[in-house]
């Protein structure tokens, strides 16, 4: 006779533990970025450029997932140029 496993008592696989992390990565980045673009409309008359920027992050998101620009990079040039350290 085979121990059946109670469904919720199920260990987590790798793939759940992926996709978990996976889910919060993405909300956090959407949390992220909508308090970042708020304040740049708000706070720095940023409404007429918003989509302008909008379409840079998502350029430059791709040329990061495509490995041309890195991340720390990026951080690095914030840190040293504008004194933003992330």
């Amino acid at each position: 006779m085979s121990k059946r496993i109670n469904p919720r008592r199920r260990p987590a696989t790798a793939a759940d533990v992926k996709r978990a992390k996976d889910d919060a990565m993405g909300q956090a980045t959407r949390l992220a970025m909508a308090i970042f673009l708020t304040v740049l409309v708000d706070k720095f008359s940023g409404a007429d450029h918003i989509k302008d920027v909008w379409d840079e992050v998502v350029k430059l998101s791709e040329e990061i997932i495509e490995g041309r620009v890195s991340v720390s990079d990026l951080a690095d040039v914030l840190d040293k140029e504008y004194d933003i350290i992330i």
